[in-house]
């Protein structure tokens, strides 16, 4: 079984973020900060939950709420006693997950961005992460 979770989570990571690579998990004494750059693209207001997962546990589920058509910079600091190896993320009945292997060590804020609309929720890892400079 974890063999498989590793493998889907290879192939999520590759899809989801597009990435390559398998190794290093975010390194939680480096990961002071996650910053999410929400966009509700639908016409109904609604509640946004986020969660970090570490091997075979999830941290603490954050939500935040978002408005018909809102676009909401939202940031947090996750707990410290984990190595995070991927993300969950529902609004309504949409759902998303991705890892968040090789990623590396180096980064001390992750940067996640979501646009939400009425068919699905796409999540992108940002590559320049502007939220992040100030880190």
């Amino acid at each position: 079984m974890p063999s498989t979770r590793r493998g889907f989570a290879c192939v999520a990571a590759a899809l989801a973020v597009g990435t390559a690579g398998c190794t290093d998990r975010l390194n939680t004494e480096r990961l002071r900060t996650v910053r999410l750059d929400l966009s509700n693209r639908t016409e109904a207001s609604l509640a946004f939950h986020f969660v970090l997962e570490s091997e075979g546990d999830l941290g603490r589920w954050r939500k935040f709420a978002l408005d018909a058509d809102e676009r909401r910079r939202v940031s947090f600091r996750p707990e410290s006693d984990r190595e995070w190896s991927g993300y969950h993320a529902v609004a309504g009945d949409r759902r998303v997950s991705g890892s968040l292997l090789g990623q590396g060590d180096e980064r001390s804020c992750l940067q996640l961005d979501y646009e939400i609309t009425d068919a699905e929720i796409r999540a992108m890892m940002s590559s320049e992460q502007p939220l992040c400079r100030d880190e």
